[in-house]
């Protein structure tokens, strides 16, 4: 996932047509235009549904499986902070468009330097906001705490900020408060479908560079640092699926084949981008774990510059299309990254929601064919 941002220091409310002025997003108070947001489709008798994992499926509570897809949002509370055209607006307009595009849940990254510097009672106020706007849009929603790195160690990969520092760096304190409050928060909210452990598992190797190769040993130590994360949750959040992605970067799930979380209600996230695949292939890396545990694609997506699909190796047809039709022939649900037009890969044009050319267009036309 890349994190390019177009001069997103700027403090100023962004003039809008017609003389209007962004508002910044109050924490701790419900925005007032949380009723005009307007489903596009109408919403399921038994929305929201508690989700639980059997076998390899995520199932409702009708025991009907769950193949969720929709979009990223990236930096969510930063976005709710800034509420301006530079980073993007986080209001009914969101939703509105997010349901108009025919999204059944929004994946909601909280980064560790935004929880760090905004705070708990900051951050958990956007989350209730997002929670009120999604369920007059039907939509489900995912919280992921957004690191990248490899947290049985604290060690992160470096992107810092002007404002922000470290973006990604967290400590295991951080990171356990971070899961207990969302725990308490949401735990028995069944608008949030699932809790998504950490972002992209990497091995960071001593001197900063992330780790060209992974072994069995980095990903047992993970499992472990993952299923204490998950007794910490479910402490409060005794039902709530719990998700977690594979080693490089979330793409490999191979390892879990041999040793998988001794937790029940785990699902398995993998982030299959076009340059993913220079180590094992897709079948390797999630479609074969796929039958035997269930697997979400939490991010892809491509560019022109940062991911282009010509760098994924082999497949015969263009990365858009094999990775469609491998999700639909796996069952696979997928959130592509990210809603946003300054973070890429970009789906949105502008901050007024209008698709991306090309990605942005395609995503939505395959939202909508799974709603027709």
């Amino acid at each position: 996932m890349t994190h390019t941002r177009r001069d997103l220091l700027a403090t100023a409310a962004i003039a809008l047509p017609g003389g209007a002025a962004a508002q910044p997003f109050v924490p701790g108070r419900l925005p007032r235009d949380v009723l005009e947001v307007a489903p596009a489709f109408p919403i399921p008798r038994d929305y929201p549904s508690a989700m639980h994992v059997a076998g390899n499926r995520l199932l409702r509570a009708s025991g009907q499986p769950a193949v969720l897809r929709g979009a990223c949002v990236p930096a969510v509370a930063w976005i709710a902070q800034r509420n301006d055209s530079q980073m993007g607006f986080f209001d009914n307009r969101m939703f509105n468009a997010a349901s108009a595009w025919g999204c059944d849940i929004l994946r909601l990254s909280v980064m560790p330097a935004v929880w760090r510097r905004a705070g708990r009672v900051t951050v958990l106020g956007i989350l209730d906001a997002a929670v009120a706007y999604a369920r007059h849009c039907g939509l489900y929603l995912s919280i992921c705490w957004h690191g990248i790195g490899f947290p049985p160690e604290a060690r992160s990969m470096t992107l810092n900020d002007r404002a922000l520092g470290p973006l990604y760096a967290a400590s295991e304190p951080e990171m356990r408060a971070f899961w207990r409050a969302i725990a308490q928060r949401y735990g028995d909210n069944p608008v949030v479908s699932h809790f998504e452990l950490y972002n992209e598992p990497q091995f960071i190797q001593r001197d900063g560079r992330p780790a060209l190769q992974h072994d069995r040993a980095m990903w047992l130590a993970l499992r472990d640092w993952a299923e204490a994360m998950t007794d910490l949750i479910r402490e409060d959040a005794p039902r709530k699926p719990i998700c977690m992605g594979g080693l490089q970067f979330a793409y490999d799930l191979s390892f879990a084949l041999r040793d998988p979380l001794r937790r029940t209600n785990i699902l398995y996230a993998t982030h299959p981008y076009p340059d993913a695949n220079w180590r094992l292939s897709w079948q390797d890396a999630f479609l074969e774990p796929s039958r035997h545990f269930p697997v979400m694609i939490t991010e892809f997506g491509w560019d022109h510059r940062d991911h282009p699909e010509a760098r994924m190796r082999g497949g015969g047809a263009p990365y858009r299309q094999a990775l469609m039709r491998a999700a639909d022939a796996h069952g696979l649900g997928w959130q592509a990254w990210a809603f946003s037009h300054s973070f890429t890969p970009a789906l949105l044009l502008n901050p007024r929601f209008a698709p991306a050319p090309d990605f942005g267009d395609f995503v939505r036309g395959q939202l909508l064919r799974h709603r027709a």
